[in-house]
């Protein structure tokens, strides 16, 4: 006779698990659920972080850079809102010289909302003010209106990825004043001009994280003038709440306050805390 035979005939007696085990498989299966649940629901709609980054060198010249940054975000199926800030203090001197020349003194704040008419169009408007010594920027103030547009977006947790992109039009004013060699008023200055954004975001992995912002800002109204703002950010996670970050920023006006270069970059290291 076949062996398959006794093979099925064995398995045909084979008795079937209890009740009782399959209940409690079901209900563990239903208390992992909840608790999944209650561990989304205690996250809640707010989040946020702040970051700290220090360098300081010594030897033929000395230098001190200190950065520090604040994030705030509010996301719900429909309104986003985001409140960011960040500032940067930096001074250097050669050996030699007891005068200590300002490398970097500025500080900005700015405030977005979004709403989302469906999972691929929105509506935003922008709000944001900041003050940049070595650029002579005494205080610039800017505004935009505009609509964003979601092209790819993935929402499980720990593996995020968005791509979207901005169009809308902005007015920003540049309330300039030199601060060194001499100090004196300049002119000030008004840019009016259609607005082109993205933001990106990817999840290399459950701990490596990019993002990337930019925004394009050429004057078609006035003076010819493009603003160029970039930044991208690299963080780890050390912890569920520590992280060390990496920023890349780059600044770029093709009319800058007399004597300034029109491109600025920076490259930052730091620790970032999420709250």
């Amino acid at each position: 006779m076949s062996p398959l035979f006794f093979l099925f005939a064995a398995l045909a007696q084979t008795p079937t698990p209890p009740d009782d085990a399959a209940d409690a498989r079901s209900s563990a299966s239903v208390e992992d659920k909840d608790e999944d649940e209650d561990d989304d629901e205690d996250e809640g709609p707010w989040t946020g972080s702040f970051g700290l980054g220090a360098s300081f060198f010594t030897g033929n010249s000395r230098a001190l850079t200190l950065t520090g940054d604040a994030l705030a975000e509010y996301d719900s199926p429909v309104w986003a809102l985001t409140l960011e800030a960040d500032g940067a203090y930096g001074n250097a001197a050669a050996e030699d010289e007891g005068e200590r020349e300002v490398t970097a003194k500025n500080l900005g704040g700015w405030a977005r909302g979004d709403y989302r008419f469906t999972r691929l169009l929105s509506a935003y408007t922008f709000l944001g003010a900041e003050t940049d010594h070595p650029a002579s920027i005494e205080l610039r103030t800017e505004a935009e209106l505009g609509i964003g547009l979601t092209v790819l977006e993935r929402e499980k947790e720990s593996n995020e990825l968005l791509l979207r992109f901005y169009l809308g039009g902005s007015v920003a004013r540049d309330r300039r004043f030199q601060y060194t060699p001499t100090r004196e008023n300049l002119p000030d200055v008004t840019l009016w001009s259609p607005a082109v954004g993205m933001a990106f975001r990817y999840d290399i992995n459950e701990r490596v994280h990019l993002r990337e912002d930019a925004v394009l800002l050429p004057d078609v109204f006035g003076d010819t003038r493009v603003l160029l703002d970039s930044t991208t950010k690299l963080s780890v996670d050390m912890t569920e709440r520590f992280a060390l970050t990496t920023f890349f920023e780059l600044q770029h006006d093709s009319a800058p306050a007399a004597g300034k270069v029109r491109t600025d970059t920076s490259l930052s290291l730091g620790a970032e805390l999420e709250l």
